[in-house]
C-alpha cells in the first residue's frame, strides 16, 4: 500500500490513539465482520479471537451478514463505527463498497484492519493474512495434480466474484496450471450466492458438460459440501476428485467418504487470535515494522512491509490421516 493512498504507520498509530470519546473510559473494543455468519470456519475464528480477548483484557464482538451480501456487511461496518469501536476488522465481500466507509472510520480515529480477505485498494492499515494467496493457489492445485495426474479437465466453483481473495486464489491456480501443468485444462469458473445448494448445481452442471472431468475445486467453505455431495450423488467418488479451502469439520465427512480426499486451509482460530492481538497492539501505541512473536501462538509472525501484510503462516493440508486431529 503506497503512502499516497494510505496511512503511513506513524499516521495510523496516531489515529489509533485517538479513541472515540464514547470509548475512552471503557475497555478496548474490537469488532470483526466475517463474510457470512455461523459457518464453522468463522465460528472457529471467533473462538480464537475470544481467547485472545480474554487474555488481553479487551472486549471482542463478531457479527456478519446471514448471506454473502456486501450491502449488509457495509451496514454492520457502519454500525460499529457509529458505536465508537476502537478496532474494526473485516473480511471484505466487496472492496469498492467498503472504501468510503473505511476512510470515514480512519478519520474517526478507529483502527481498521482486514483479516481473512483483503481490500488492498482501500485505506485499511494492515491485512492480517492467513497465508499468501499464491501459496494457497499453488498448494491446492499441486495436491490435486498429485492425485489426478498432470493432464485433464478441472472445474472451479467459487463464491461471489467481488471477494478479492478468492479471485486471487483462482488466478494463482491458473498461473500454476499454465506454468507447471500445461495439460491441465480449467473448463469453467462459476460463482455461487454463498450456498452449498448453488455449488452442488454448478458441480453437477460441470460434470454433465464434461463427462471426462477429473476434479472440481471449491474456493469457499460454503462450496465444499455442495461440490462433494454432487460427486456422491453422481456416483463418481473415486473418478471425480473434489477439494477446496474447507475447515476440517466441514470437510471431514467427505474426506472419509473419499469424495474430497483433501482440504487446504489454515487454523482460523489462530487467525482470530492474531487479529485481536494486532488490533490491541495498535490501540496501545505499538508498532509493526518487522517479524514478531505473539504469546499464545507458536510460529513467528511475518511482516511484509511492501503491502502492509501480517502473515500467520503457510497453508495446511488436511487428509484422512490427520483430519481428526483438528476441531474447527
Amino acid at each position: 500500500m503506497s503512502l499516497t493512498k494510505s496511512l503511513s504507520l506513524g499516521a495510523a498509530l496516531g489515529l489509533a490513539t485517538a479513541i472515540p470519546a464514547a470509548a475512552q473510559d471503557d475497555t478496548t473494543q474490537i469488532a470483526f465482520i466475517p463474510q457470512i455468519a455461523g459457518i464453522p470456519y468463522y465460528v472457529a475464528m471467533e473462538e480464537g479471537a475470544q481467547r485472545a480477548a480474554e487474555e488481553l483484557g479487551v472486549e471482542y464482538v463478531q457479527e456478519g451478514p446471514t448471506s454473502t451480501n456486501a450491502a449488509d456487511q457495509l451496514r454492520i461496518f457502519e454500525s460499529f463505527v457509529n458505536q465508537g469501536f476502537d478496532v474494526i476488522a473485516i473480511s471484505p465481500l466487496d472492496e469498492e463498497t467498503l472504501k468510503p466507509a473505511i476512510a470515514r472510520a480512519l478519520e474517526a480515529g478507529i483502527v481498521v484492519l482486514t483479516s481473512d480477505a483483503d481490500a488492498p485498494g482501500s485505506d485499511r492499515q494492515f491485512f492480517v493474512a492467513q497465508a499468501l494467496d499464491q501459496d494457497l493457489g499453488y498448494t491446492l492445485l499441486d495436491e490435486a495434480v498429485e492425485r489426478i495426474g498432470e493432464s485433464g479437465k478441472i472445474a472451479i466453483v467459487s463464491d461471489s466474484p467481488t471477494i478479492q481473495s478468492m479471485q486471487n486464489w483462482i488466478a494463482a491456480i491458473e498461473e500454476r496450471a499454465a506454468e507447471a501443468y500445461p495439460e491441465i485444462e480449467i473448463v469453467s469458473v462459476d460463482h455461487t450466492d454463498g450456498t452449498a445448494q448453488r455449488a452442488y448445481q454448478f458441480a453437477t452442471d460441470a460434470m454433465t458438460r464434461n463427462p471426462d472431468l477429473k476434479a472440481v475445486l471449491g474456493m469457499a467453505s460454503t462450496t465444499c459440501p455442495g461440490i462433494a455431495q454432487a460427486v456422491e450423488a453422481a456416483g463418481l467418488v473415486g473418478e471425480v476428485l473434489t477439494a477446496g479451502y474447507c475447515s476440517p469439520n466441514t470437510a471431514r465427512e467427505y474426506i472419509k467418504s473419499g469424495a474430497m480426499p483433501f482440504s487446504v486451509l489454515w487454523n482460523p482460530a489462530e487467525l482470530g487470535y492474531l487479529t485481536v492481538w494486532v488490533g490491541d497492539h495498535l490501540v496501545d501505541g505499538g508498532e509493526i515494522t518487522e517479524d514478531f512473536e505473539v504469546d499464545g501462538l507458536e510460529q513467528t509472525i511475518q511482516y511484509l512491509p511492501e503491502n502492509d501484510v501480517i502473515l500467520l503462516g503457510p497453508p495446511a493440508v488436511f487428509t484422512e490421516e490427520n483430519v481428526d486431529d483438528f476441531d474447527f
